[in-house]
C-alpha cells in the first residue's frame, strides 16, 4: 500500500476504504459492548446455577449418607452398581450477535429407580430422586458454561479486530490519504507556477511582436 501511485482515483479509493474501516470499527465496538453485557448476564446466571447445583448435590449426598447408615456401605454400593439408567442429552444451538451458544436438555424421560425396593431404605429412594432432579441443573450449568466460554472467545476475537483497525489499518489509510493529498497539492502548485510562467512568456512574445 505504501507504493500506491498518488492519483486522484487512488485518493478517492483510499478515502472510501478509510471510511469503511472506521465504520467497521464502530460496528465492532457496538458488538463488543453488547456481548460484554450478555457475558455479564451469563456469568451472573452461571454463578447462581452453580450455587443451586452445589446445594442440591449436597442434599442428595446427605440421603446417601443416611442410607449408608441404615444399610451399610457394601449394600449401598451393590445397589448403586446394579443401577443401569442411561441418560442422554440433546444439544441445540442459538445465535447471540452472531455467536453460536448451546442449549442443553435431557433427551427423553428422567431415569426411574430400577432396583428392588425390598431390603432397601427410603433414604436411598430419596437420594435417587434428588440425583435425578440434578439433571436439569447440570444441563443448565453446562449450557451456561458453554455460552460463557464462547462469548468470551468472541469478545477477545472482536477486540483483536478492533485493535487491528484502530492501531494498524486506519492510521495506515490516514497516512496514505495525507501523503497523496500533499503530493497532489504540490503538483497543483507546481502546475500553477508553470502555467504562470508560460503565460508570462506568451505575454512577452506578444508585446515584442507588437
Amino acid at each position: 500500500m505504501s507504493r500506491v501511485p498518488p492519483t486522484r482515483m487512488n485518493l478517492l479509493r483510499l478515502k472510501k476504504s478509510l471510511q469503511l474501516a472506521e465504520s467497521g470499527r464502530e460496528i465492532l465496538e457496538k458488538k463488543r459492548d453488547i456481548l460484554m453485557v450478555e457475558l455479564r448476564n451469563f456469568l451472573y446466571d452461571l454463578q447462581r446455577a452453580r450455587g443451586e447445583l452445589t446445594e442440591a448435590l449436597n442434599e442428595a449426598l446427605s440421603y446417601i449418607e443416611k442410607a449408608t447408615v441404615h444399610l451399610g456401605v457394601e449394600k449401598v454400593e451393590r445397589i448403586t452398581e446394579s443401577i443401569s439408567s442411561p441418560v442422554e442429552f440433546d444439544i441445540d444451538y442459538r445465535s447471540i450477535m452472531g455467536v453460536i451458544v448451546p442449549k442443553v436438555k435431557l433427551k427423553g424421560e428422567k431415569p426411574e429407580p430400577d432396583y428392588g425396593f425390598l431390603g432397601t431404605s427410603i433414604y436411598l429412594d430419596l437420594a435417587f430422586k434428588k440425583f435425578s432432579a440434578l439433571i436439569d441443573l447440570i444441563c443448565r450449568v453446562a449450557e451456561l458454561e458453554g455460552s460463557v466460554y464462547r462469548i468470551a472467545n468472541a469478545i477477545e476475537s472482536v477486540q483483536k479486530r478492533i485493535n487491528a483497525l484502530k492501531h494498524v489499518h486506519i492510521p495506515r489509510y490516514r497516512n496514505l490519504v495525507k501523503e497523496i493529498e500533499t503530493t497532489l497539492e504540490e503538483r497543483e502548485r507546481e502546475e500553477f507556477v508553470r502555467m504562470k510562467k508560460v503565460k508570462s512568456m506568451l505575454e512577452k512574445r506578444r508585446s515584442i511582436g507588437a
